[in-house]
This record gives C-alpha cells, structure tokens and sequence, in this order.
C-alpha cells in the first residue's frame, strides 16, 4: 500500500461517548478530546467511519462500508473527515510532515501585538480556582437543594414574602433611592458580586451532581466588564436533554431562590447596611436574572438553555449559517445548498432567531461603543470607540461583502440579482441624494411689544379706570390704591421734619443747640431721604400703563375696597401691531435653516389656521436660560429643560433662539399662543447631514 495514502492513527487519549439525539432523531457521538478540554459532535457517518480508521486508507474504508452497510460514501468524503480531524489535532503528527503541520497552525495563530492587544482588550478568559475536589468533598452538604422539599420550600417563601411586601409596599420602594448613596453603591456591588458568586456555584454543583467534571472557574472581561464564569463544557457527556437543561437552569434557580428568601427576611429585619443588602437581593437580583441571564441572544444562561431544549448543539453559528445562506439566496440566487436540513418551520425559526440577534448585538455594541466613549478621556475614548464599531459591527459586515465579491463571477443575471441591484440604487439614491428637510422648531406667538401689570406696593382699591378690551395710552391710569398705614408714615415724616427744622431754628438762642446742630442737619437728610422713598412708594400705589396698547387681560374681579398684596398680577397689555414668533431650533438642525427662510407657524390648537412666516433672525450663541417657561418640558412644553435652585430654566441640550414674523400683516393674540414653525431647510444627502453633525464632534473632542 502506498505509504502516501495510509491514515494517520488517532491520538490515543481520545475517547468517544454516545451523545444525544440529533434534532432529526439520528443517533450522535461525542468525541471528547482530554488534552483540551474539548467536545466534538459527531454523527452517524462519522462515526462509522472512525469506527473502521484502523483498517488504515480511505479505500479500505469505503470498500468495507458499500459492503456491510448502506452508506455509499467516497475516497473524498474519507478525506473530509481526515481533514476535520486534523484541523482539530485529534490524530497523531510524527515525523517531520506533522512538524510542518504543528509550524503551520502556530504562526497561523501568531498576531501582531496590537491585534493581540485588541482582541485581549475586547474579550479575556481568566481561570481563578480549580474547584473540582472542593465540590465533590463538599457535594453531599448541598443535593439536598435538588430535592422536591427544597423546591416546596422555595415557593411558599416566594408566596409568603410577596404577601408580606404587600403591607410595606410604600416602604419597599422608597428604599431604592438609598442605593444611588456611596453606602448603598457599596452595598450594591458587594451584594452583586455576592449573588454571582452563588450563580455559579450553581452550575458547579449541578454538574457534579450529574457526573460531571468542574474543570475551573473565573471571570472574563468582556470590554473590561467583569462577568463569571464556570468551564461546564463537560456536560456535552450527558446524554440526557434534561440533566443540561437543568445544568443551565442552575444558576437562575440559585438566584430566585435567593430573591423569594431575601423577600422574607427583609420584612423582619430592622434599618441598616444588611436589610438594604437583602433588599438589593429582593428586588433587583430576580429582574436582573431574566433580562440579563435568559437573554438568548448572548452567550449566557439563556441562550444554552434554548440550544439544549431546541437540542442544537453550536446554536449560533448553524443559525448564522443557515441566514448567511439565505440572505445570498435572496440577494443573488446562487442556488447553493443549505448548510444543513431542517424542518420548515424550525430552519425559519433559526433564520428570525439570527437575524434578530444581528439586530440586537447591532444596538448593543453601539451602545457599548458609547459607553466606551464616555468612560475615557476624549481622544482614547473615540479611538476605543472606534475598536468597538469596526471590530463588532463593521468587520462582519466587511466579511459577508467580502465573500459576495469572491463569489462575483457565479453571478448571474436573474430576477435576484436585478432585485438587489434595484435596492441598491434605492439606498444609495436615498443616502447621497440631496433631499429636502423639514425642521420643526417649538415656538411661541406673542406681541413683541407685551406688559404684564402688577401691583407694585400692597394697597387697597380706590378707583379701577380701565376695563378688558380697552385701547390704553402710555403713562394711562389704569388703577388707583391708597395704604393708610403708608399715608399715616408719611404724615409722621413730615412732622418729624417739621420738628427737626424748628430745632435748626433755634441753634443761635441755645449753645447747646448750637453743638447739636450737624447731628441735626445729619437727621434731617436722613429724614427728608425717607420721606421721598414714602412718597415715590404713594405714587406707585397709582398704576400706570409704560405702553401704548390694547388691555387684553384684567384679572377678575377689582373690587373697590379690595386689599392687593404686594406682587399681584393685575393686567397684560399689548401692542397688537407688533407681532412676533420665538423659536428654538436644536443644535444639530442648526445648519438646516438660514435668515429669510420661509415656512408655517401651526398653533397647538388644531381649530386654528397655520401662518406663514419668515425667519428674521438667529441667535449666533446658544440660549443659557430661557426667560419665557411655555416651551419648557417642566412645563409640559417640548425643551428638555432643568430648574436651577434660583429658579432659572436651562436647556439639557444646546439650543439657538430663532425670531420670525408673519408675512402678512396681522394682528399678534391676545395671549401667548403655542405651537411649531415648520421650515424648508437646506437641500442635502442624509449622507451629509450625518457627516456635518459627526465630523465636527470628533474634531472638537479630539482636540481636548
């Protein structure tokens, strides 16, 4: 026999295990290298072909399948398997082709430092401890939590502590504020990492239960984001789909256990650092378990709970297949084969579940992305920022066009193919093509020229000379008060001047009035400066209007006689010939509109006809405050604005004021009228828009 095409023999420390039922129903095995720590699936064919690797060549091989079994397999469908079990180092290397081999696959694992710094960076696996002999000395202590009682127990706790919650409702949520305190920080994170700790335990204990070995246990960074982990690779041994479905259950069951106990014993416990710890546990572990642990769409507890009830072993990456090949399919119509054979329904099922994982890991590495931004100085943050999206979000999409264009010369023009190029125009027309915008700008319409009256002094009614609707003059009397309090001030003013002045008179007939006299004259100034302050505050107490205009609001009723407190708004008055629009338009529509721009004020009121109005002015610096409330969000208006302890309205995001006028000539409302100004902004591509609000970001936060 030619040496050349004799076998190689596998590794001896190998050992092969059935596994569990393929999703069809066919048998599986599972090949279970020890030196790595690694399972491999196989499957029927496979499995008789390994099963007959001793006989030492691929014919030899086939010749004995076609004739003891129905197969009907080829010399190249040997060397397939060959090639499968050599990519995996699973057979033996002598010699010196298996040393050029072994040189081959180490310099194709060689990176460049900085890639090696990148992907370290992105993702690092950090074994901590080897728990397999402390678990199996310590295993009967804790299987007593896998019978019925334990699980009987676990619920009447979760009733019982809900009944308990009920009665202190009020006081269980007013707690969570505590956890946003230094204190409560710390106890967050020590009651976190607590429970995580328990989690896996979980798992660790679970596995043992079945048989299985706990090789290690540690944390892994991803995005330098601390998370636990236990190596439960072992559990490819069992063959029972319920045996790895409670594996993966574990550590849920760990952590809702602890969130019904937590409940309880928070209702008997008094205030203090452990009541607020076992809150934490009670209220935010159970919600953090379902959002965070059941997620399917990462590699956690949710998504090998669903690979083993599907029982899809590699679930992701048959499923990422499965829709790559679909989406080139439906692009190009290659006509290729599926990856695999599934049923209808569950290879659609696999097809949703990949594309809405590509949707979902699309926002959360984008998400990650910003945070990233954030959590550094500028420039690193932007460069690491960078990593993230090229590395998550643009690398696998690079790949899947990078294959496309290997593929070009198998492309055909059919109804695929013109599809794709008729949806390509699409997109690209709809990105590069210079649309037109429509701004919208919250804005209110009022009089330029506004007065709102108010009473400057407290003071009762005497006479009320105006009435709503009427024209005023400026400098007009709208409103006369009298204060006999301040009337009789001002008679003792004058008598107490009066008394002073006769005292001054007399300093020539007394030498002690002589000497008394510049203290004299000092009260008297002092005097005469009090009584004019009494008399300007008398003149105040007759309101009068500074503009001329309509009277369009009197505050009901005046009564004649009636006490006004100082501060009492009275009346507005406006010049109704002078209207105006005040907008604000966001920083990131500021480039869309200019000076003379054209567009349509819309009133809130929908019973009430849209204007049309020019864009007269706009502000060149940002609005630090807005001095009129009607658009701010703790209004009820659509600025997102905070108060400040004086009081002042500060917008959360920059905002330019924007004036405009009604083109024709109308009189302005009688009250503030709110509504938006919809204007035509500039024509440009959505391409350029995107690049003119980041391009500019980039550039300032760089260079700080």
């Amino acid at each position: 026999m030619n040496q050349a095409n004799l076998l190689p023999p596998l590794r001896e420390e190998l050992s092969l295990f059935p596994g569990a039922s393929a999703a069809d129903g066919s048998p599986t095995w599972v090949i279970h290298d020890l030196a790595s720590n690694r399972f491999f699936t196989i499957g029927w064919f496979e499995f008789q072909v390994l099963s007959h690797w001793h006989r030492g060549s691929a014919e030899a091989i086939t010749t004995h399948l076609a004739a003891n079994t129905t197969l009907m397999i080829t010399v190249e469908d040997v060397e397939q398997v060959g090639k499968f079990l050599s990519a995996h180092n699973l057979i033996q290397l002598t010699g010196q082709r298996g040393t050029e081999h072994l040189l081959q696959q180490h310099q194709a694992r060689q990176v460049g430092k900085f890639k090696w710094l990148l992907k370290n960076y992105l993702f690092v696996r950090v074994p901590l401890i080897h728990p397999d002999y402390f678990l199996d000395a310590t295993l009967a202590y804790v299987r007593w939590l896998w019978s019925p009682i334990a699980l009987i127990l676990i619920c009447m706790c979760a009733v019982s502590g809900l009944i308990l919650l009920q009665s202190q409702w009020e006081t269980f949520l007013t707690s969570f504020p505590y956890m946003f305190t230094l204190q409560g920080m710390l106890i967050v994170g020590i009651s976190l990492a607590g429970v995580k700790v328990l989690h896996e335990f979980g798992h660790a204990y679970a596995l043992k239960n079945f048989g299985c070995r706990v090789p290690s246990m540690g944390v892994a960074f991803l995005v330098m984001w601390p998370v636990l982990f236990t190596d439960a690779s072992d559990s490819w041994r069992l063959v029972s789909r319920r045996q790895r479905l409670l594996i993966g259950a574990a550590g849920i069951f760990v952590e809702l256990s602890l969130a019904a106990i937590a409940t309880v014993v928070w209702s008997f416990l008094a205030d203090g650092p452990i009541r607020s710890a076992v809150f934490l546990i009670a209220s935010t572990t159970w919600i953090a378990t379902l959002l965070i642990n059941l997620n399917p769409f990462m590699r956690f507890d949710g998504y090998y709970l669903m690979s083993d009830w599907l029982e899809i072993p590699n679930l992701q990456n048959r499923a990422f297949a499965l829709a790559r090949w679909r989406l080139r399919e439906w692009l190009f119509g290659f006509n290729d084969e599926a990856p695999e054979y599934f049923p209808k329904l569950r290879s659609q099922g696999l097809i949703f579940y990949a594309y809405a994982t590509w949707v979902y890991r699309f926002f959360l590495f984008l998400g990650i992305a910003l945070l990233v931004y954030f959590l550094f100085f500028k420039a690193l943050g932007i460069f690491l920022m960078l990593v993230e999206l090229t590395w998550f979000i643009v690398m696998p999409i690079f790949n899947e066009v990078k294959q496309w264009w290997v593929r070009r010369n198998e492309m055909q023009i059919n109804k695929q193919v013109r599809r794709t190029l008729l949806l390509v125009l699409f997109l690209l027309m709809g990105l590069f093509y210079p649309w037109d915008s429509l701004v919208s700008l919250p804005s209110i319409w009022r009089a330029e020229q506004q007065v709102q009256v108010y009473s400057l002094q407290a003071g009762q009614i005497t006479h009320v000379y105006s009435k709503q609707g009427d024209v005023i003059e400026a400098d007009q009397l709208l409103l006369e008060q009298r204060s006999p309090d301040l009337e009789y001030a001002i008679i003792q003013g004058q008598h107490r001047i009066d008394d002073i002045n006769h005292q001054i008179a007399l300093r020539g007939i007394s030498p002690e009035m002589q000497k008394r006299a510049p203290i004299l004259w000092h009260e008297l100034e002092a005097e005469r400066a009090a009584q004019r302050a009494r008399l300007q505050q008398q003149q105040e107490l007759m309101i009068r209007s500074s503009i001329s205009g309509t009277l369009v609001e009197l505050m009901q009723p005046l009564e004649i006689d009636e006490w006004l407190p100082a501060g009492t708004y009275l009346a507005t008055i406006i010049a109704p010939d002078s209207g105006l629009l005040e907008a604000y338009v966001f920083e990131q529509d500021l480039l869309e509109i200019a000076v003379g721009a054209t567009g349509w004020f819309y009133p809130n009121d929908s019973l009430l006809t849209p204007i049309k109005v020019s864009v007269v002015a706009i502000d060149s610096a940002s609005t630090r405050n807005l001095v009129d409330p009607y658009l701010a969000s703790t209004q009820g208006g659509e600025i997102a604005t905070r108060q400040s302890q004086d009081g002042s309205l500060s917008p959360d995001t920059p905002i330019y004021r924007v004036l405009a006028r009604p083109i024709e000539d109308l009189d302005a409302p009688a009250q503030v009228m709110l509504g938006n100004i919809r204007l035509e902004g500039e024509s440009r591509s959505i391409f350029e828009r995107l690049l003119l609000k980041v391009l500019p970001v980039f550039i300032y936060e760089s260079s700080l």
